[in-house]
This record gives C-alpha cells, structure tokens and sequence, in this order.
C-alpha cells in the first residue's frame, strides 16, 4: 500500500513540475516592453534638462526588456506620443482648474530623431532620444510630453500601469533656477508697515541661460491670472542683476528700487568630502499691486530681502545628473 502511494505522489509532482516549466517557458519568450519613467505624486515623471546656450538637449529615455533570460534578438521598440493618456490624468487630478491643467508639449519644442528604439540581442535596454528645443518656452503652463508604446507582432508592451507608457514634465534648469527660502523676503501692504508678510519658498523659471522670472509679492503660483505678476531676472556676470514686469502692459505696476545683485558661493560639507554646497543669494526690493483680489481696486505691496537657493553637488557626478528642484 506504502508502494501505492508513494507512486502516486511521484507522478503528481513529475505532472506539477512539468506544468511549472510549460509556464516558465512561456514567459521567458514573452518579450515585455516598458518605458522607465518613475511617476511622482503628481502622477507624471519630472525631467531636468540643463538649458544651454541654444536651449536645445538630448535627453535619452531608457526602454526596457523584460523577462527572465537574455534578449536573443534585436527589437524595434515603437514610440508615439499618446495625448489622451494626459487628458484622463487632467480630469482626474484638477476637476474643473482647467488652468492648472498639464498641457501637451508642442511639436515646435521637441523632435524624435527616429520614433524607433533599438534593444540590441543580448541586452535588456535601449535609449531613445528625444530632442528638446527649449527657447521660448513658456513655464507659467506646466508642459508634458505623453508617451506610449505603439504595439507590434515583434514584442509585447508591459500590461503593468506607468510601464507602458510615460509622462515627462519637461523641467528646464539653468545656474540661477530652482526653489529659493524666501523667508528673508519681507512684504508691506501699503500702509502697514509693521507687520510684514513672507512665504517660505519662491521658484524661479529658466527663461533663457542667464535668465529666469517669478512670481511677485506673494501671490499665488496656481493664481488663474498668474501672468500678469511674472517678473524676469537677468544676472549679470558683475553680480547685478536685471529686474521687469514680463507683461508688456506692466498692469501690476511693478517698479524695482535700489540695486538688484546676487551672489553665489560654495561650501565645502563638514562630514562627507566629496559633497559641496552650492548658494545663490539674490538682493531685490521692488513695489507692486495686487489687481486681482479686488476689481478695480489695486492693494500696493513693497517687497525687500533677500532670497536663497542651495544646491548639493557631488563635483564627481555631472551636475545634469543631480539638479533636481
């Protein structure tokens, strides 16, 4: 009887062992393709790009072969862009906002040098280039460019969400870019003098390599009318600096007073030897008025400090590979 069943349980694992390596067989030659784009809380993958001189970068984005062999062939990896995955994300995350909506990055600022990616045989990734052409473009909207693997008979594009396809904010950086402690930033609203307002961090947007803006005062970044307060920064080698209304009609009424300067200094870390910390302090004092909280009914604000940026660098990494803000 022992003989009985000892066969039995013989034959049923020869039958599970053969049914596992049936299945295991399967998916070594199932060829899954994905996008690595790692999505932040806001649901899309934020992209650095250093601004030079032309505004123009190649940035190379991974693709990737899944599986548990070695890729034995070439693959053609198919790349499109795919606008309708950027609308479901819109409606979803900002309802009725449609002004702080993603918005598809126009054709004018990017070009697929070729819409396929090559896998060569015997490795798992490829780079796709996408050439970015960054002069003119305008970070009031936040730009995204909505990408998707195209299906062929030649692989299989991951079936798991954020492989298949990606969303890259575009994120242009230049020396002067980034999130500032503005709480040495001080503002009066006319009139009351003793007791001044601050917020704790001020972005500055790359306009150009020597040139940024922001957003004056305290006012809002998501504020519906936002452009009528963005002011451009231009610094200067000698360490002045460049202060103006980018709206052409200036209805803020921005006036810049004293003299604008900024300085940069590096500082060596106390405990780790190959880390520095890299300052940009600015010095602005300017006036302004708030026209959109009362209609027809402007509220003057003076605005005088200072505000601070810090970068961490590793001097042995490239700095392209660090900047994030």
């Amino acid at each position: 009887m022992k003989n009985y069943i000892t066969g039995f349980i013989l034959l049923g694992t020869l039958l599970i062992a053969s049914a596992c390596n049936e299945e295991w067989k399967e998916e070594v030659y199932r060829k899954e393709i994905g996008l690595k784009a790692q999505v932040n809380s806001e649901g899309v993958t934020n992209v650095y790009l250093p601004y030079e001189e032309n505004g123009e970068f190649v940035y190379q984005l991974p693709v990737i072969a899944g599986g548990s062999t070695v890729n034995g062939e070439d693959l053609d990896i198919h790349i499109a862009v795919d606008p309708d995955t950027l609308i479901d994300l819109n409606e979803a995350r900002w309802k009725l906002r449609t002004d702080l909506y993603y918005q598809e990055l126009k054709e004018q600022f990017y070009e697929f040098p070729s819409p396929v990616c090559r896998i060569q045989a015997g490795e798992s990734v490829g780079l796709f280039d996408i050439k970015f052409k960054l002069k003119d473009l305008d970070l009031r909207e936040k730009w995204v460019l909505p990408l998707t693997i195209v299906d062929d008979h030649s692989y299989v594009p991951n079936p798991r969400k954020n492989y298949r396809k990606a969303l890259l904010r575009v994120m242009p950086y230049n020396d002067y870019s980034g999130s500032y402690s503005a709480t040495g930033m001080q503002v009066y609203m006319e009139g009351n003098k003793d007791q001044p307002i601050s917020i704790s961090t001020r972005n500055l947007y790359v306009v150009d390599e020597k040139s940024c803006f922001f957003y004056a005062g305290i006012i809002s970044e998501e504020l519906a009318d936002r452009e009528k307060y963005k002011v451009k920064v231009t610094f200067h080698a000698d360490g002045s600096l460049t202060l103006r209304s980018v709206d052409l009609q200036n209805k803020m009424n921005f006036q810049p007073k004293g003299t604008p300067r900024y300085e940069t200094t590096v500082i060596p870390d106390k405990t780790i030897p190959y880390l520095e910390h890299h300052y940009t302090t600015v010095y602005i004092e300017y006036t302004y008025n708030d026209v959109s909280t009362y209609e027809g009914h402007p509220i003057s604000y003076e605005a005088k400090g200072s505000m601070v940026m810090e970068r961490m660098i590793n001097p042995l990494v490239p700095e392209r590979d660090q900047i994030q803000w």
